[in-house]
């Protein structure tokens, strides 16, 4: 039984949670807000060049040649920098994900999950997962159940909040965290995806990723980190027999989130392991592994785009 010093632990942590979460969506969104203006710049562009591709010969070439390579170097720009915000994207939403299960954690522990069998569920129902399976099914021709539909903890609150306020539905919480919706001749069961908490190296994976860089979880003698094949088509042993990148932060990347403590580090070795040297070292700030795991990861792109086929044709 929770004593009231323990109900007050328990509300701080769900305040700060839900802080935190609050914050990272946030800047998620911002983030999302750059992406849309970027893919509106980038389409405006690419219908210019393909107006002035259609009528070039009809143009004094001196002029053609000065705008094409200027529009080209315009574009170039504007995709490298969407790039960079969709980096920075994927690695907010994979923190957002951790804050979200941060808060469910402490929700739980001042709203417990029964037991079991299931209760009404609070006034303002709270998904505590990430992400939901969405069924629902339907007793007119016998009991029918449509397509599962992947709903995100956002939309599941939005589904409840709409029903919360129709009369005839009754919104049930049972011991798996599952919600149900029931009505006179239809139910909707939301049921949450079992998943791990992220780690800092999730995070980084993310960002990887959206450079087309895969990113393999390794561990060697207590210490995790991040393998980086520079032959990115590299599967298997492959990507253990040729040069690669190793990605760690303090000889971690299983932490939590929140315990990111120091920069990533990128080091270059051959194909036998052996370390050749630090390429690169982030600028590390409390706080801030979204930004700073998508700067690792435009590094990394850039490098390797540069850089990979001398050492691959050594190997």
């Amino acid at each position: 039984m929770q004593t009231p010093t323990m109900r007050t632990a328990a509300r701080e942590r769900l305040t700060a949670a839900r802080a935190q979460l609050t914050q990272t969506k946030a800047a998620l969104d911002l983030r999302r807000k750059r992406a849309a203006k970027y893919r509106y710049q980038i389409a405006k562009t690419n219908g210019r060049i393909d107006q002035f591709t259609h009528e070039r010969t009809l143009l004094p070439a001196e002029f053609s040649a000065t705008w094409g390579e200027g529009a080209h170097e315009q574009q170039s720009n504007l995709e490298l920098s969407f790039r960079e915000v969709k980096a920075v994207m994927a690695a907010y939403e994979v923190v957002a994900a951790a804050h979200r299960l941060a808060l469910g954690a402490a929700y739980r522990e001042l709203r417990p999950l029964p037991d079991e069998g299931a209760i009404p569920a609070p006034a303002n129902p709270l998904a505590d997962a990430v992400n939901y399976t969405a069924v629902r099914a339907d007793s007119h021709d016998g009991w029918t159940s449509g397509n599962p539909v992947l709903l995100s903890a956002e939309r599941v609150e939005y589904v409840l909040d709409k029903w919360a306020k129709v009369p005839q539905a009754r919104i049930l919480l049972d011991a798996s965290g599952t919600y149900t919706v029931a009505m006179p001749d239809s139910f909707i069961e939301l049921r949450p995806i079992d998943e791990p908490t992220p780690t800092e190296g999730d995070v980084l994976h993310a960002a990887l990723r959206t450079y087309g860089l895969p990113s393999y979880p390794m561990s060697e003698c207590g210490i995790t980190y991040r393998v980086i094949p520079l032959d990115i088509a590299a599967t298997g042993e492959a990507v253990h027999t040729g040069p690669r990148l190793f990605v760690m932060s303090d000889e971690r990347t299983t932490r939590p989130i929140e315990d990111h403590d120091q920069p990533w580090t990128i080091t270059l070795h051959d194909a036998d392991g052996e370390e050749i040297r630090t390429l690169y070292r982030s600028h590390h700030r409390p706080g801030g592994i979204a930004e700073e795991s998508a700067d690792c990861g435009t590094f990394a792109a850039s490098w390797i785009r540069d850089n990979a086929h001398a050492y691959l044709a050594r190997s």
